[in-house]
C-alpha cells in the first residue's frame, strides 16, 4: 500500500486507535498484571500494539505539514501531545513495556524532523538527572508492586532469588553456559527444562545464546545490525519528508525492541515484557513488526 496514502489517513488512524484502547481500559482482557488486550472471538487484539506504528504515521502526518515550521517551540510541543496521549492510555494499562517504546519513536522522529537541537539536549539533561531519582524514590513512583520489584531485582538479584530476582538468575544462567558455540539446537536445558518462563517471548534471545553460544548471539545481533542499516539508507536516500519520516519511526521501533530486548537479557537493564523483532512469539507483535517491513518497503 502506498504510504502516501497511509499518510493523509493520519488522523483517522489515530482517532480509531484512541478508542481501542479507551476500549481496553473498560472491557479489557487482564493478564499478567495488566489490562492490554479485547476479545474479538477468534482472537486477542492488543491495540497498544498497534499504536506504535498508528503513532509513527500520525507524527509522519503532522511534521510533514510543518516542514520548517517544526522548529518552533509550540510545534515542538504538538508532537509530544500526539505522543503523550497515546502514552497514557497506555500506562492507565499497566503496560510499562510498551509505554517505554513510545518517547524514543517522538524524540528520533522529531530529530530527524530538523527541529531546534536545543530543545532535545534539554530533554536529554532533564531525563539523565531523572533516573537516578527515579531509582531512589521507586517506591513512591505510581507503579505495581510486581513492577517496583522488577526493580528492585536489577539491583540487587540475589536478594530473592526464588521471587523476583529468579527470572534474572536464570536468563544469566542460560546465557553464561551457551559459553562460545553453545549447547546445540533444542539441548538447551535453562530454556527447555522450563528453570527459564516467557523463553519464547520476552527472553528468547537467552535461548539463543544457549544453545547457538556467543558466536550465534553476535550473529543474531549482526543481522539486525545490516536490516536497521539498511533502513537508515532508505531513510536517508527518501526525497519526501513525509516518507523518510515513517522509515525512521520503524527503525526506532524496531532498534529500540532489540536493543531493550538484548539489554535486558544481559543484566543491562530492568526486566520489562519488551519481544525481540522477528523471534519472539507473538501474534500482534509479529504483525507490527511486519506492518514496520512493509512500510519501509512502501517507502523504498
Amino acid at each position: 500500500i502506498d504510504y502516501r496514502a497511509l499518510i493523509s489517513l493520519a488522523p483517522v488512524l489515530y482517532a480509531v486507535i484512541v478508542g481501542f484502547l479507551l476500549a481496553v481500559l473498560v472491557i479489557g482482557r487482564t493478564a499478567k498484571g495488566g489490562q492490554h488486550w479485547l476479545s474479538l472471538g477468534v482472537f486477542n487484539l492488543q491495540p497498544s500494539e498497534a499504536s506504535k506504528l498508528v503513532l509513527v504515521y500520525s507524527l509522519a502526518w503532522f511534521l510533514s505539514l510543518l516542514k520548517d515550521r517544526a522548529q518552533s517551540v509550540w510545534y515542538f510541543a504538538g508532537a509530544f501531545a500526539i505522543g503523550g496521549g497515546i502514552l497514557a492510555l497506555i500506562f492507565a494499562q499497566h503496560d510499562l513495556g510498551t509505554a517505554l517504546v513510545i518517547p524514543p519513536i517522538v524524540l528520533v522522529m522529531i530529530y530527524a524532523a530538523v527541529c531546534r537541537k536545543r530543545y532535545l539536549m534539554i530533554i536529554a539533561t532533564a531525563g539523565a538527572i531523572a533516573l537516578p531519582l527515579v531509582f531512589l524514590n521507586i517506591d513512591r513512583l505510581p507503579l505495581d508492586d510486581y513492577q517496583k520489584n522488577r526493580f528492585r531485582s536489577f539491583i540487587r538479584p540475589e536478594a530473592d532469588l526464588a521471587g523476583s530476582g529468579y527470572q534474572i538468575n536464570q536468563t544469566t544462567i542460560a546465557v553464561d553456559s551457551g559459553q562460545m558455540w553453545g549447547k546445540g539446537i533444542g539441548k538447551g536445558t535453562q530454556t527447555h527444562l522450563k528453570f527459564l518462563p516467557e523463553y519464547h517471548t520476552d527472553f528468547i534471545f537467552a535461548l539463543v545464546a544457549e544453545e547457538m553460544g556467543f558466536v550465534g548471539g553476535v550473529t543474531v545481533i549482526g543481522l539486525f545490525a545490516l536490516f536497521l542499516l539498511r533502513a537508515i539508507a532508505l531513510a536517508r536516500d527518501c526525497p519526501d519528508l513525509g516518507g523518510s519520516l515513517l522509515a525512521v519511526g520503524c527503525i526506532a521501533i524496531v532498534g529500540f525492541h532489540v536493543f531493550v530486548n538484548i539489554a535486558i537479557t544481559l543484566h543491562l537493564l530492568p526486566v520489562t515484557g519488551i519481544p525481540l523483532p522477528f523471534l519472539s512469539y507473538g501474534g500482534s507483535f509479529c504483525i507490527t513488526t511486519m506492518m514496520c517491513v512493509g512500510t519501509l518497503l512502501s517507502v523504498h
